[in-house]
Formats: structure tokens, C-alpha cells, sequence
């Protein structure tokens, strides 16, 4: 068994209780750092006053929220993350860039849009957002929590892409197929 293999299953047990996945070594509390700005960004239309908690939104490492979190095992969970298995890691940080960018153009537009006072574009962009971002949320979320028995990325991916509507016997079949 190589070192890596030992620090996996000795980090895989320091996390054992803990809010940290012990298949992934990954914590869904760093994803409240896209909740609180994604929240504020679907009140901002009612409020245009909370532009100014919007402008101070910063994108941030996994390492860097924890650095600066209250979360009880945030030591805990900087170190789990440096062993974190690739096939979690690098998804994980693939859907994290994605949801940086989204929020940083989202800003950047909305900043626009507001110094403009063009409030129906206003609306339209967040609803144009809205859905984007929650899909990559709840993608991310996935690859946190997965395990050994969830499907590949790429189905993961095929699901959260598909923008067609789907009736529920086909949403069903969809998430069946994430366990098959």
C-alpha cells in the first residue's frame, strides 16, 4: 500500500462524524461561499440596495473560505483536502472555476445594468443566471458527497446539461441512471 493510499484511509477516519465527506475528504459548508452570493444576487431586482454586499463578493479557494471560516473543523478540512482523490479533486475544482466565472460575469453585467437603471434587463439576466448557477451548485454538491457507487462525471455532467424539459417518468429514469 503506497503513502498516498495510507494518508487517504488515515484522513478517511480523522474525518469519520465530521461534516466532511469521508469518500471524497471534501465539506459542503465551502459551498455556502456560492449560497450567500448566489441569495443575494436573486434579491438584488426587490433590492437594489444589496449591490454593494454583491461588489464585495470575492472568489476563494477552498483553502482560502475555510482559512476564514467559523466552520468547527476548518483545520481539519484544509488538510483532508490536500488528499482528496483526484477523481473528486479535479471535478470538484473544474465545477468551482466554472461557478467563479459564472458569478464574476453575473457581477460584472448587473453592476452595468444597474448604474444604467435598466431595471426589465436587470430581471432578465438573473433569470437567465438563476437556474445556471443551481445546477452547477447542486453538481458540485454531488462530486462533495459522492461515493464509490454514484455514477461517473460524466453522466453527472449529462444530467445537470440537459435543458430540455422532461416529464417525471423521464426525470426518474434520469436519476436512476445515476446509480446504474
Amino acid at each position: 500500500m503506497g503513502i498516498q493510499n495510507i494518508d487517504y484511509i488515515k484522513y478517511q477516519k480523522l474525518v469519520s462524524g465530521k461534516n466532511i465527506n469521508p469518500q471524497t475528504l471534501l465539506a459542503t459548508d465551502y459551498l455556502n461561499h456560492f449560497n450567500e452570493i448566489h441569495m443575494l444576487l436573486g434579491m438584488l431586482a426587490d433590492m437594489p440596495d444589496c449591490l454593494e454586499d454583491i461588489q464585495e463578493w470575492k472568489a476563494l479557494t477552498y483553502q482560502e473560505h475555510f482559512k476564514y471560516s467559523i466552520f468547527q473543523d476548518k483545520d481539519l478540512a484544509i488538510e483532508a483536502y490536500n488528499h482528496s482523490p483526484e477523481k473528486y479533486k479535479t471535478p470538484f475544482e473544474d465545477c468551482v472555476l466554472a461557478m467563479d466565472e459564472l458569478l464574476l460575469n453575473t457581477i460584472s453585467v448587473v453592476e452595468n445594468t444597474l448604474n444604467e437603471n435598466q431595471i426589465t434587463e436587470l430581471n432578465s439576466i438573473i433569470k437567465n443566471y438563476t437556474p445556471k448557477m443551481e445546477k452547477m451548485i447542486e453538481k458540485c454538491s454531488s462530486i462533495i458527497n459522492s461515493q464509490e457507487t454514484t455514477a461517473q462525471q460524466n453522466v453527472i455532467d449529462d444530467y445537470f446539461e440537459d435543458d430540455t424539459a422532461e416529464t417525471d417518468a423521464n426525470s426518474q429514469d434520469a436519476i436512476d441512471d445515476l446509480f446504474n
